[in-house]
């Protein structure tokens, strides 16, 4: 058997809620007392903060325009500041100075509770450590007769008057006030005594140190469970502060005055090794006379373009070698051959012209011989042998110096090129003096930067100005810090409203109940017939109320449509489960029918256990005889059947508990009991065992088709999953005419009113029944119609 869907939508999650209004209103109250109960006895932790200013222009380790001319960074002094609140040093003098490594309670019936001040001292003049062997104690105090008494582990080990000596074992001590007036408290007190080592460690942890506004700006926090030990103990941190700061400011100055006389040996040992390597390059480069051979290399130059032959000048000279040699061959090979003059280019020079001019007159000359004797008988050879002569010496002359002139150009070309090469190289050599000229001022500058820088800072070290400024002072917390009151509050009733919502809504969850008739229209598998409200009394065998009647009555109405006509008025009440009130529900509508004047026969017919029959107190013959005896039945019809004390109104009884009753409820002698006693009353109601855990109704029905079957459902008690049994009994035993009734409906909650589809007086006059002493106009009345339900 499946449960029902369950449709969980805004409206009903009202509903739930405001019916179990006063769930939630325990729960939200007993999260208050819980909060109530954390804030008393949990140990408190105030908060006391100061606020300060660190002025870093007092600092010269950070004057500078540029960062190149500082030494430490803020981040680096602001680092030390924060360093500077927890060191261990500082820590030490205000812990020694508050006497913070004592602590004093004062114990009450519930705990104990700090005291700070000390309301006084002990002081010891023997062995220290027998003193300390002693923590922790208790001090029961009488500050009116000045009497203490030293207890430890319930045991009294010395007693004494305040300001005297007083033996305690194996040393002697002394109780004397500690404040001004010196008075004492009267009580019980708890004394212990911390190593000093672990009361320093104990308040460095509760120092807090955080930048309120960039670098400059900084709060300083002190937690402790005393708010006035908070204050003090962040006041004497300031005070001293200041102390510890110039030692701390006096070693930043000495790493920095460190650090700039590392630097400088540095500097000063990289100037000498730049001035090294610039002598050593010079040396090796030869710089003094690269001036004479840039001079040197230019003029050759000059002279060199200023000889230079153009391209045409170098094609003459190249045609007139050629020329000359021609003309050598020839006169070589043919002495008598006829030879030119070689032309005389103007751009050649006035040696090579001459040259020229003196082979073309030889030529000229050998010429006129030859005409003036070629007629004659002599040889023109032996004419002109000395003047071949003369022009293969002036030919060989002139090619000489032809060779010369190339020889004597190309090594001044040679000797250019190594020039150049030369002044190339001087020219990078310059370029690199000049780097190393500007490394080395460079480096002179640094070095002078650090020496004044040094002496600046040697004299600032001897002259610190503190650079903390107090812009708020220490204050004593008016509420703690943990547990905040109003968080640990709020905390709770959100925990009580999710613990008493949730468990509501879990608890209806799990237990899948309704309370009103509208969370069943969606749901039910047969039409709700109505809802018959609840009534808290319930004495005598009709207890109903004007209210209840007025339902009933409405019920009967409907019912009139619903009866074959011809057959007998059957109506039979069941349920799921027993509890769920279809035994009262039948007495309800035999009460009801009673009363329009109709002759009622109500029939017990909850064999198992005839709730009915026990109630009216009958324990004689009934239904289980008449059914298990047939033949007998008319005799002991009219001794089963007892009026129940109005007119029209009869019972018939279940009789003893038989050992097959659903055998005997189906047999057929129930409709033809029903058919006989048919002219004698006008309506039959049946109360019937429940339909979840017995199949007897079943077999009532097979029996009596054409009865109308009532199946309540009572408001927070069934459960929908009874639903789920329901349609499954419908669609196996094919049943017909199955109506609902939801019973027991509080009208005292909020809920959507009844709709029974006939109507009757309806909500209003159910809530002056039962509400006849509220106000009309009351808060809740209004709250509760605000609200979407």
């Amino acid at each position: 058997m499946s449960p029902m869907p369950q449709a969980w939508n805004l409206r009903r999650i009202l509903i739930l809620l405001t019916r179990n209004w006063w769930r939630i209103a325990l729960i939200l109250l007993g999260s208050i007392a819980m909060a109530w109960l954390f804030l008393r006895y949990t140990t408190a932790t105030y908060l006391s903060q100061a606020t300060i200013q660190i002025d870093f222009s007092q600092s010269s380790l950070l004057k500078g325009k540029e960062s190149a001319e500082t030494f430490l960074s803020y981040e680096n002094i602001a680092d030390s500041y924060v360093e500077l609140f927890t060191t261990h040093d500082l820590v030490e003098t205000v812990v020694r100075e508050l006497k913070l490594e004592w602590e004093v309670y004062s114990v009450g019936k519930v705990g104990k509770s700090l005291i700070f001040p000390h309301p006084f001292e002990i002081e010891v003049r023997d062995s220290l450590q027998a003193f300390y062997r002693l923590f922790p104690l208790y001090i029961e105090l009488d500050g009116q007769m000045r009497t203490f008494s030293i207890l430890k582990n319930d045991t009294t080990i010395c007693t004494g008057k305040v300001g005297e000596w007083a033996p305690c074992g194996q040393l002697s001590l002394r109780l004397i006030p500690a404040r001004e007036d010196g008075s004492l408290p009267s009580g019980l007190f708890f004394v212990q005594k911390l190593h000093l080592a672990a009361a320093i460690h104990n308040w460095q942890r509760r120092i807090s140190v955080v930048s309120k506004r960039g670098l400059t700006s900084w709060t300083i926090s002190v937690t402790d469970i005393s708010p006035t030990r908070a204050r003090l103990f962040l006041q004497s941190l300031l005070k001293h502060a200041r102390t510890y700061e110039q030692l701390i400011r006096q070693e930043q100055y000495s790493r920095a005055l460190k650090y700039i006389d590392t630097i400088l040996y540095s500097t000063r040992q990289d100037l000498m090794t730049v001035q090294d390597s610039l002598f050593r390059q010079e040396r090796v480069a030869d710089a003094p006379f690269a001036e004479a051979r840039k001079e040197k290399t230019l003029e050759l130059f000059s002279e060199i373009e200023r000889q230079r032959f153009t391209p045409s000048e170098e094609s003459t000279l190249i045609l007139l070698e050629k020329r000359l040699k021609n003309l050598l061959d020839t006169l070589t090979l043919t002495p008598t051959a006829p030879v030119s003059t070689i032309p005389l280019p103007s751009t050649l020079s006035k040696e090579l012209q001459e040259g020229i001019h003196t082979i073309n007159q030889l030529i000229e000359q050998r010429g006129r011989l030859m005409q003036a004797y070629v007629s004659t008988a002599f040889p023109v050879t032996d004419i002109t042998q000395s003047l071949v002569q003369s022009i293969k010496q002036t030919l060989y002359s002139l090619t000489e110096m032809l060779s010369l002139h190339k020889q004597i150009r190309l090594r001044q070309r040679q000797g250019l090129t190594q020039y150049k090469e030369q002044f190339y190289k001087d020219i990078l050599s310059k370029r690199q003096f000049a780097l190393l000229e500007d490394d080395i001022s460079l480096r002179r500058e640094l070095y002078r930067f650090l020496l004044e820088k040094r002496i600046q800072l040697a004299i600032d070290r001897e002259a610190i100005v503190s650079a903390i400024r107090i812009s708020q002072p220490p204050s004593t917390p008016n509420t703690p810090l943990y547990p905040n009151p109003l968080q640990v509050y709020i905390l709770f009733i959100v925990l009580g409203l999710v613990v008493g919502v949730g468990g509501t809504l879990l608890w209806h969850y799990i237990h899948q109940q309704v309370s009103y008739k509208i969370d069943l229209e969606d749901l039910s598998p047969v039409p709700i017939l109505g809802e018959l409200p609840y009534y808290k009394e319930d004495k005598g065998l009709f207890p109903f109320s004007g209210l209840q009647l007025e339902v009933l009555r409405s019920l009967r109405s409907a019912l009139g449509f619903l009866w074959e006509e011809g057959k007998p008025k059957v109506l039979v009440i069941t349920s799921t489960v027993s509890g769920e009130g279809k035994s009262y529900v039948a007495r309800g509508m035999a009460y009801a029918y009673a009363l329009a004047g109709h002759r009622v026969l109500l029939i017990d017919a909850d064999l198992r256990r005839a709730s009915i029959t026990n109630e009216v107190g009958f324990h004689g013959k009934g239904l289980s005889l008449l059914l298990a005896n047939p033949p007998h039945a008319p005799e002991m019809l009219n001794e089963s059947i007892i009026p129940l004390g109005r007119e029209g109104l009869y019972l018939l009884p279940s009789g003893p508990l038989p050992p097959n009753p659903t055998e005997l409820l189906e047999s057929p002698f129930l409709k033809e009991l029903v058919e006989s006693l048919k002219t004698s009353y006008d309506l039959f109601i049946i109360d019937t065992a429940p339909m979840g855990l017995v199949p007897d109704t079943a077999s009532i029905l097979h029996v009596l088709p054409y009865a109308v079957m009532v199946y309540v459902f009572r408001a927070d008690y069934s459960r929908l999953s009874f639903l789920s049994h329901l349609k499954e009994l419908i669609n196996v035993q094919r049943l017909q005419k199955v109506y609902l009734l939801f019973n027991g409906t509080r009208l005292t909650k909020p809920r959507y009113g009844y709709g029974y589809g006939y109507g009757y007086y309806g909500e209003s006059y159910g809530r002056h029944y039962y509400s006849s002493q509220r106000a009309n106009g009351s808060l809740w009345k209004r709250v509760r119609e605000l609200l979407p339900i």
